[in-house]
């Protein structure tokens, strides 16, 4: 008699233990979801925090609009700049950032907010140049020149294509999508070579182009990677 006894004393104070847990959590839940009560009981139930989304915005040069810079036998920068933004947003949605591919006068410009815009073109195929150029908005804030200095870094050493710093005109500084943005998102333009002088770059090394973009772009999202020196001996495909 008292063994049974004994038995369902246990069992109830077993029993009222799990009804104080369960009281206590289902407070902690409360008490959190309302954003008080002390922290140890907010612990309890506080949802894992989430990751927070890094976001690029990508224009492929001239897309939706016009063919761009058109070679004479038909090859047009358009389909240039096409193929290596497609690249680019592959590479960078492959670690998890997400990018948007947007036309050259998209209606999605307007206010747009990311951590990072990047205009992609490339240059004439009427003169026989070769280089590329970076360029970030008049009076830019500091945000888009970090984001032009890491694309002008890594580019560069990527490619091994030389910096052509005298073709830099207003239209790229007063580039129409840079009075489009959201003024907190950093934004830059690259002209990734020249059609006629770098073709055969561009059209069969897109890989490389791109990844030179991917670097710039990573640089500045993380900027604790370290600055690779640029190449000496400039690139010549031909």
């Amino acid at each position: 008699m008292r063994q049974r006894a004994a038995l369902t004393a246990r069992r109830f104070f077993l029993i009222m233990i799990l009804v104080v847990v369960a009281f206590i959590l289902w407070v902690a839940q409360r008490t959190s979801q309302a954003g008080t009560g002390s922290g140890w009981l907010q612990l309890f139930s506080a949802p894992a925090p989430t990751p927070e989304v890094v976001r690029v915005g990508i224009i492929a040069g001239h897309r939706g609009n016009d063919s761009g810079t058109v070679c004479p036998d038909g090859l047009t920068e358009t389909e240039v700049n096409q193929k290596v933004a497609e690249i680019v947003a592959t590479s960078l949605r492959a670690e998890n950032i997400q990018v948007d591919v947007l036309d050259e006068f998209d209606p999605q410009l307007t206010g747009y907010k990311a951590n990072a815009f990047v205009s992609i073109h490339a240059d004439s195929c009427s003169v026989d140049m070769t280089g590329f150029k970076v360029a970030n908005a008049e009076n830019g804030s500091d945000a888009s020149k970090q984001l032009t200095e890491c694309l002008w870094t890594r580019y560069e050493a990527e490619t091994r294509l030389a910096r052509h710093l005298a073709t830099i005109t207003t239209n790229m500084t007063q580039y129409h999508a840079f009075r489009k943005l959201a003024e907190t998102t950093p934004a830059a333009i690259i002209e990734i070579g020249f059609m006629n002088g770098d073709r055969v770059y561009l059209t069969q090394h897109s890989d490389s182009v791109a990844a030179g973009i991917v670097k710039g772009l990573k640089c500045f999202l993380s900027p604790d990677q370290p600055t690779p020196a640029a190449k000496s001996t400039p690139r010549t495909v031909k």
